[in-house]
């Protein structure tokens, strides 16, 4: 046929956007990547006279350069371009070789960069994480400040004779039997880390990024993803952030957390993942006062996290997994009550609830780790926007709620996971209440915190008499 004569039927410009699209795509790209857009053309009709000059006999490239392609290559940014040809002449009976080569000296320019991550779980919607964290910080102070029952006050447990002691039945018989029979410990890999990083998130399905970019070109640049929003949340998305020079913006980012296995059964590369979904384009933008604004070429590309860098901090920082990847736990919270279950309610002074929670071991956590898991539930509450807003004189000092029933529960992570306690108001006010399941490897004083991803709002207020 003769369509089959074309090296390429796709229009030169998509075939150009195309080609770049695909190399930039790729994560641990080569310092310097190349690659043919044929165009048009056509072996059989090269040599036609017919034909208008560069009709049907034109070939061009495309290059992809790293960020540091000049520290990996060792000729620097010199690279010789050589083009061959062979195939027949105007003569049927000759055949032609020929040889061209072109030499480019690849310039370095400064660019737009991401300069930071900063992972913010207190702007997690919904969770209370700020409030909810500082709560949580005084009932650990009030907790270790509580004197704790001598063992020679506690005839049954006279062995005992520390204040370790003393709490160890907190940690299940069965796993603490685990940690004592000496078995090799498993893997600290992306699987097998679990309980293992000190640290307080929230178990939701998204986690909440501050993104720094920093433009260092000379032009203002739009930063744009052609897979979705730049930044933004629900209420307030930013489709397209603009940046001018040599300023450094902090984006708010809402990224899904990571797989720890991928399609095929194995372990999820992160890095690649996190670089992926952080990858945003850039092009510069036109400047009005210019009469040749139609006849300049417009720079751009894209900005992404340098590969080797965050494969570096991954390797340093093992926690850097819990703040991005699946939460090894789920955790839920509900308010009921006679006559009313579910969401948010309102009350009375002196009135009180049931905070029900529920937690379970995700799928992903291999099975033989499961038995060396040591989870403690924990109830907590806190007045909404306790940081910000001043409690009035007549409250300041007062307890504005109590806790009836057992505020902490140690279980083994094979066993069921519930618990459930009371909580009494006795002060009006707006408060948030959640829970949080502590995890922490057998034998080991490190936990790792999770929240529930929702916070239930409570709202006392005095009722007027009629």
């Amino acid at each position: 046929a003769e369509d089959g004569d074309y090296l390429s039927s796709e229009d030169e410009y998509d075939a150009s956007s195309s080609a770049f699209e695909e190399m930039m795509e790729c994560d641990g790209l080569p310092p310097l990547k190349m690659k043919a857009l044929p165009g048009k053309l056509s072996l059989k009709s090269i040599n036609d006279k017919t034909k208008q000059i560069g009709e049907g006999s034109v070939v061009s490239f495309q290059i992809a350069a790293t960020h540091d392609m000049g520290d990996q290559l060792a000729n620097g940014g010199n690279v010789r371009i050589r083009f061959r040809y062979r195939g027949p002449s105007p003569n049927p009976a000759t055949e032609i070789w020929r040889k061209r080569e072109v030499g480019l000296r690849i310039v370095r320019v400064k660019g737009p960069r991401i300069s930071s991550l900063t992972f913010r779980s207190d702007l997690s919607w919904g969770s209370c994480y700020s409030e909810l964290c500082r709560s949580l910080a005084q009932q650990k102070l009030q907790w270790e400040a509580t004197p704790k029952w001598e063992s020679s006050r506690i005839p049954h447990r006279s062995g005992r004779s520390s204040d370790h002691d003393t709490r160890a039945p907190m940690i299940p018989p069965r796993v603490a039997r685990v940690a004592a029979d000496g078995e090799t410990p498993v893997d600290d890999s992306l699987l097998y880390r679990v309980g293992m990083d000190p640290g307080v998130h929230v178990c939701g399905d998204e986690v909440v990024v501050l993104m720094a970019v920093a433009n260092e070109t000379n032009s203002t640049i739009i930063l744009s993803n052609r897979k979705g929003l730049v930044g933004g949340f629900e209420g307030s998305p930013m489709p397209t952030v603009r940046v001018s020079s040599g300023v450094s913006v902090k984006i708010p980012v809402v990224i899904p957390r990571i797989e720890r296995i991928d399609a095929e059964n194995g372990v999820m590369d992160i890095a690649a993942e996190l670089i992926a979904r952080t990858a945003l384009q850039w092009v510069t933008e036109a400047t009005d006062g210019d009469d040749d604004n139609a006849n300049k070429r417009r720079r751009q590309g894209r900005v992404r996290i340098p590969s080797r860098c965050l494969r570096e901090i991954i390797d340093e920082h093992k926690s850097f997994a819990s703040r991005i990847c699946k939460s090894p736990l789920s955790v839920k919270v509900d308010l009921s009550e006679a006559g009313q279950a579910g969401g948010d309610v309102q009350l009375s002074p002196g009135g009180s609830l049931v905070v029900n929670v529920e937690a379970s071991v995700q799928s992903w956590v291999p099975k033989e780790v499961v038995p060396r898991l040591n989870v403690i539930l924990e109830f907590c509450c806190a007045r909404k926007d306790s940081a910000n807003n001043a409690l009035s004189e007549q409250d300041q000092g007062q307890v504005a709620f109590i806790w009836c029933g057992q505020l902490r529960r140690a279980v083994g992570a094979e066993e069921e996971m519930k618990h459930r306690a009371r909580v009494a108001f006795l002060r009006p006010g707006v408060f948030v209440v959640s829970a949080c399941a502590k995890i922490s490897f057998a034998g080991s004083t490190t936990e790792e915190t999770w929240w529930a991803p929702i916070a239930k709002s409570v709202t006392v207020e005095k009722k007027e008499k009629r």
